[in-house]
């Protein structure tokens, strides 16, 4: 879509990766976008010659992200927003980088099984929340705060838990409001997801984010990306004993958003 302005197609890619992603390394865009490493490496040394994008080290790994002082990055975002909208849903997905665990290439559908089981027990046992939200856009058109509250857990039946969540959040102004979110977890051991929907409308009209399927022995993340109202949302969860963190990232036409909840 913008490889005509861009005059090459792996310099689009890597921007569109850096937009959903934030920071990317050489072999990271190798797997990810299935592209020989050679000329993924010289686009990124073009990117930046250029002054669109600059790189550190940790360790031994370089990394890359967007110039905060190159003059157009605001402008390039909103190019890039509208680009990534415009992709169809299974290429939005190749973009986002799911945060993988160690043992995710010896996972076996037994394996896959016990996490979701000890992920289920997880849920059962949430009673606090604390979520961050903060808007990844240089417009800052979006929401940044933090909020706290109590989760009230029932169990509709053997496979259904359904979070009732009230508390108070607090924007970047200082003002603190309340709130309220009902979300529904729905466990399928036959498909090995678990899905996530928003009860806003009521139990009746559930509004679907995503599946969550394992990747690792202590994580899940979204099958595919879910589109709402031009929105697409991506999630991933992160859990130990102590408790599970659940982040969110929302991109549409006039966000761009992470949301980390962490449920204890």
């Amino acid at each position: 879509m913008l490889e005509s302005l861009c005059g090459n197609k792996n310099v689009q890619r890597i921007l569109l990766f850096l937009f959903v992603n934030g920071r990317c390394y050489g072999t990271q865009l190798h797997r990810s976008l299935k592209t020989s490493l050679t000329p993924l490496q010289k686009a990124l040394n073009r990117l930046e010659k250029g002054g669109i994008i600059t790189s550190y080290y940790e360790g031994k790994t370089r990394l890359y992200h967007f110039n905060p002082a190159y003059p157009l990055l605001a402008e390039l975002e909103l190019l890039l927003r509208k680009a990534y909208t415009l992709l169809p849903a299974h290429e939005k997905k190749d973009y986002y980088v799911v945060k993988e665990d160690h043992l995710k290439k010896s996972m076996n559908p037994e394996s896959k099984i016990q996490v979701l089981l000890a992920f289920w027990e997880k849920l059962m046992n949430v009673r606090q929340l604390t979520f961050h939200a903060k808007s990844k856009s240089k417009e800052d058109r979006g929401w940044n705060g933090k909020g706290k509250g109590e989760v009230v857990v029932s169990r509709e039946v053997g496979n259904i838990l359904v979070f009732n969540e009230k508390g108070s959040w607090q924007g970047k102004q200082g003002k603190e409001v309340s709130f309220s979110n009902v979300f529904r977890w729905t466990l399928d051991r036959y498909a090995g997801v678990i899905s996530l929907e928003h009860l806003r409308r009521g139990p009746d009209s559930p509004v679907f984010l995503f599946h969550l399927a394992p990747t690792g022995g202590h994580s899940l993340s979204s099958v595919d990306s879910h589109l709402c109202e031009g929105d697409t949302y991506f999630g991933q969860i992160q859990f130990d004993p102590h408790s599970l963190r659940l982040n969110w990232r929302v991109i549409g036409p006039k966000k761009n958003e992470e949301i980390d909840y962490y449920y204890s």
